[in-house]
């Protein structure tokens, strides 16, 4: 029991602190940044706008992306409209009709999911660049030509940009994810200046056009086009001059649901992707993968057994380390639980702390769950957004 406890805390431990301390000594040795070129910005580039009843944001969207400080005949906004059933169409519509040639709407019925509707809308698509970023997104009005000047470099195939909470400091499900994000973000900055960043987000990725290619309808297209990239011998890189904004989930209740279907569709993209991961990817990348992605979706697993092996550790040894670790160890969980039902005293260190606990074992409990779906054969397939994002 000892040992399983020692292997399951050095993983969270090594998941957690040692792998993103690492990668970021990596990056910091390496420095291996996007050369950006200012005269390489007439890349012809196609906006792609998934949306799915997106009424309430479409139309800021769509004139955030008119705006933006581009040449307008190298653009254009594509929205994908999948299975909508409120005004999303008729609204995109006005637009079509008001700047023909700069907006275009393809409307998808099947209720087949976002990566199907992708794969429909985009077979006959020809630009240098496709830009993809979430309905919900705004971009900086220098977006289009900063990802323009990173395609200077030839071995570049996509690039991600960086992505800002807007509500962050809301207490809560959307300041514990802002904190998170950030997190996340300089990970994925320490990866690409080692080399290639590990999967890119919806919010802002950019490829290559020529780079695309059909995926099955129950993978992450996000994630299964950017690895893409690198599994057809291209850089995936991170660069923070590329701005987005977005608005968290403000709630539990609206995260945790989303968690677990990205986990249970990242879970079946891993899958779709794993051997061809081990054919084309360097040893490096494989532990930057593992590392960042894969060892991360089991954390629940390994939080289980250590919790367990802790307690029968207390229950049968002497003295009074192991039992107060154990009582850490629950009082850890009962903060995060407190904080999801909203029970906590309103302490503002205690509550900060809470919410991150929360967070932890919320992403994590989710994480666990879409896993065990995918294991056990789930695919999903179709996509809810959370409201309060919007």
């Amino acid at each position: 029991m000892v040992t399983i406890f020692s292997i399951s805390i050095f993983i969270l431990i090594y998941i957690y602190f040692l792998f993103p301390l690492i990668i970021y000594i990596c990056g910091a040795l390496k420095k291996d940044s996007v050369k950006q070129d200012v005269s390489n910005t007439d890349k012809t580039i196609v906006i792609v706008v998934p949306a799915h009843n997106e009424e309430a944001v479409i139309s800021r969207k769509i004139e955030n992306h008119l705006a933006l400080d581009y040449e307008h005949n190298n653009y254009k906004i594509l929205v994908i409209s999948d299975t909508s059933s409120d005004n999303t169409v008729e609204i995109t519509n006005t637009y079509v009709d008001q700047y023909p040639g700069r907006v275009e709407l393809f409307e998808v019925n099947d209720g087949l999911g976002k990566t199907n509707a992708i794969n429909k809308a985009l077979v006959n698509i020809d630009c240098d660049i496709l830009v993809f970023s979430d309905a919900n997104v705004y971009l900086k009005s220098d977006a289009l030509l900063q990802i323009s000047k990173c395609y200077a470099d030839k071995n570049i195939g996509g690039v991600a940009g960086q992505l800002i909470y807007t509500n962050d400091d809301v207490e809560g499900a959307a300041q514990s994810n802002g904190l998170y994000w950030k997190y996340e973000e300089m990970i994925k900055k320490s990866e690409s200046l080692s080399g290639s960043m590990m999967g890119a987000d919806g919010s802002i990725f950019s490829i290559k056009r020529r780079l695309l290619r059909e995926l099955p309808v129950h993978v992450l297209d996000d994630f299964c086009s950017s690895m893409g990239v690198i599994n057809q011998g291209y850089k995936l890189k991170f660069d923070d001059t590329i701005t987005a904004y977005e608005k968290g989930a403000e709630s539990t209740a609206e995260e945790f649901p989303r968690k677990v279907r990205i986990s249970n569709r990242s879970y079946n993209s891993y899958k779709h992707l794993r051997a061809e991961c081990f054919k084309t990817l360097s040893l490096f990348d494989l532990w930057k993968l593992y590392s960042h992605k894969v060892l991360r979706w089991y954390s629940l697993f390994f939080m289980v057994s250590a919790l367990v092996s802790n307690l029968f550790i207390a229950i049968s040894e002497e003295g009074y380390i192991f039992t107060s670790v154990l009582i850490l160890h629950v009082l850890f969980y009962i903060m995060a639980a407190l904080s999801w039902l909203n029970k906590l005293p309103n302490i503002p260190v205690i509550s900060k702390v809470a919410a991150i606990a929360e967070y932890f074992t919320m992403a994590n409990v989710a994480a666990g769950i879409g896993i065990l779906q995918s294991i056990s054969g789930k695919k999903t397939i179709t996509w809810k957004k959370a409201d309060s994002t919007r």
